[in-house]
């Protein structure tokens, strides 16, 4: 066996109204992918790359276009999914810390970064307990181990222990493709929830030189034109495809929901158009993704849904396919996709998305981003139906706060329906709206205790920046 097998025991309860093990429960599969963005399938509208398997999961199953990751890079969004939680209960808001680039840059002390907690009831561990056995592979990123966090079988990998060239298996896509297989294969007659957490299509670009060649070869698309980003993706393809033929040979595929989705948006240089920024904003390129769910017996083939979904939303979606009832102190922060994927509702009821990400995260001149010395400064945003308000929280705490909002730039306000590149702030053209979101996201911060990042004591001071006046 090539992987760590952990036997954790664990008591069938109904305490804390986790279910009974039942046989009929369906698998679930998550495949992950790290920095794909929204635009980078050839079913959502690449000109360049080849994603035949995923594509075909798509017209299989359900797409959606409105999908948003929790977090605009790694280690918050991983750690919003598997809590269920939005940023401020779980504390991870950042990768490796919050204070990331120029510090003389910086207006305020942001807020010091946390590992998701031990004692955060994960998505694995509710599966866990309600019959499922449960395996990652590949990449976690959330402090912590994911062994005490809910996973039977623990295969995290570092990308940066993985050797491309002794191996030519970039960022061991085929092999840790072929442990998840064999995870499968070993759990086919138990429920199992399966976490295939690759390392592509992040950076350092690597893929076999036969696929990049290929690509070489190929004309170039208008909106992609790197072959050897383009050559990673066809591996990442090619893994799904390995996925999806190992559960038809084993007659899984009718009691098995796969989902498709990413940590976050994809790096500035690989362009999503209309999308302003990419990774590390709050801006759509940085946390709009491809998302897919995938399940023959229940899911109408070639669906679509233009529903904004959030990855905060996949717990309650999982207990809801598993039948299994949450733990009653246990916060959920996102709604049952259940009914939308299985075609009993068109519409899931109104409600708002909140993100809250009080640090800074270097970026210099990066494409789209609010000036020039950082891809993102401290922030909460809010999307409500069509509309998006950004609040920044250096204007507010040094720059006269709400009562100068006409003037001081600490929000922004974009209509995502006429404007879906936010290219124009309309914050002072539609006040009433602006100042109701305004209200609404410090309702929610007060209610979820999200803390501003905090000022500075007077040595420290930082001049105002130059606010970039296009992207």
């Amino acid at each position: 066996m090539k992987y760590l097998l952990l036997v954790i025991p664990f008591i069938l309860s109904s305490v804390n109204g986790i279910a009974k093990q039942d046989p009929q429960k369906p698998n679930i599969i998550v495949f992950f992918v790290d920095d794909m963005g929204w635009k980078d399938l050839a079913i959502m509208g690449s000109d360049y790359h080849e994603t035949p398997n995923i594509d075909a999961l798509a017209k299989e199953g359900m797409t959606f276009y409105n999908a948003y990751s929790a977090g605009p890079n790694c280690a918050p969004s991983r750690a919003c999914l598997m809590s269920g939680q939005y940023t401020p209960r779980h504390g991870k808001i950042a990768v490796w810390n919050s204070k990331r680039g120029i510090e003389e840059q910086m207006r305020l002390e942001p807020v010091p970064d946390k590992g998701l907690p031990l004692d955060n009831y994960t998505l694995a561990e509710a599966l866990r307990d309600g019959g499922y056995e449960t395996g990652l592979f590949g990449k976690w990123h959330i402090a912590g181990t994911p062994a005490l966090q809910g996973f039977d079988v623990d295969h995290e990998t570092d990308a940066g222990e993985i050797k491309f060239k002794q191996t030519n298996d970039p960022k061991d896509i085929f092999k840790l493709t072929e442990e998840a297989c064999d995870f499968m294969e070993e759990n086919k007659k138990n429920p199992f929830f399966l976490f295939l957490s690759h390392h592509t299509v992040h950076t350092k670009w690597e893929a076999r030189q036969e696929m990049i060649d290929y690509f070489e070869e190929k004309p170039k698309g208008k909106i992609h034109k790197s072959a050897k980003y383009a050559a990673m993706v066809k591996h990442t393809d090619d893994s799904m495809g390995m996925i999806m033929k190992k559960l038809k040979d084993l007659k899984l595929d009718k009691n098995t929901i796969v989902i498709f989705t990413s940590d976050n948006g994809a790096i500035g240089k690989v362009k999503q158009t209309p999308l302003r920024g990419s990774k590390g904003m709050l801006y759509e390129g940085g946390i709009k993704v491809p998302f897919i769910v995938w399940n023959p017996t229940n899911i109408k083939a070639g669906s679509k849904s233009y529903e904004r979904t959030i990855n905060v939303d996949l717990y309650p979606t999982f207990l809801d396919y598993a039948n299994i009832t949450p733990k009653e102190d246990k916060i959920l922060d996102g709604a049952s996709l259940k009914g939308l994927t299985f075609g009993k509702t068109k519409e899931l009821p109104s409600r708002s998305l909140f993100y809250h990400y009080p640090n800074y995260l270097n970026g210099s001149k990066a494409r789209g981003a609010r000036d020039e010395y950082f891809r993102n400064r401290p922030v909460t945003v809010v999307i409500k139906d069509n509309w998006k308000l950004l609040f920044f929280h250096e204007e507010y705490v040094l720059d006269g706060g709400i009562a100068k909002i006409d003037k001081n730039n600490m929000v922004e306000l974009y209509n995502l329906k006429d404007d879906p590149s936010e290219s124009k702030d309309v914050a002072l053209d539609n006040k009433e709206i602006r100042d109701a979101l305004v209200n609404e996201l410090q309702e929610w911060m007060k209610a979820t205790d999200a803390k501003l990042a905090m000022k500075p004591t007077p040595e420290n001071y930082r001049p105002v920046y130059k606010r970039n006046k296009s992207h």
